[in-house]
């Protein structure tokens, strides 16, 4: 993995019928296996991805930009 990622919320947040403790907290890096992998070199580079899938997906799905710290672990930002 690159330096840093964009990370997908698997499943898309609900429009209102979630109840309260549904926070729908489970990221993953490919949302199946035709999806890509995004992993950049360079934070502006992973946040100018987040924006485009952000503004390209018709769902409430949130992006997030990740910092990878080491093998296992990674920091949001």
């Amino acid at each position: 993995m690159k330096e840093f990622a964009v990370q997908k919320q698997l499943v898309p947040v609900d429009n209102g019928t979630d109840p309260n403790w549904a926070k729908r907290q489970i990221w993953v890096y490919k949302s199946n296996s035709e999806d890509s992998l995004d992993e950049f070199d360079t934070e502006a580079e992973a946040q100018s991805k987040r924006d485009e899938l952000d503004s390209n997906d018709p769902t409430s799905r949130v992006y997030r930009v990740v910092k990878r710290i080491d093998q296992f672990n990674y920091e949001v930002l």
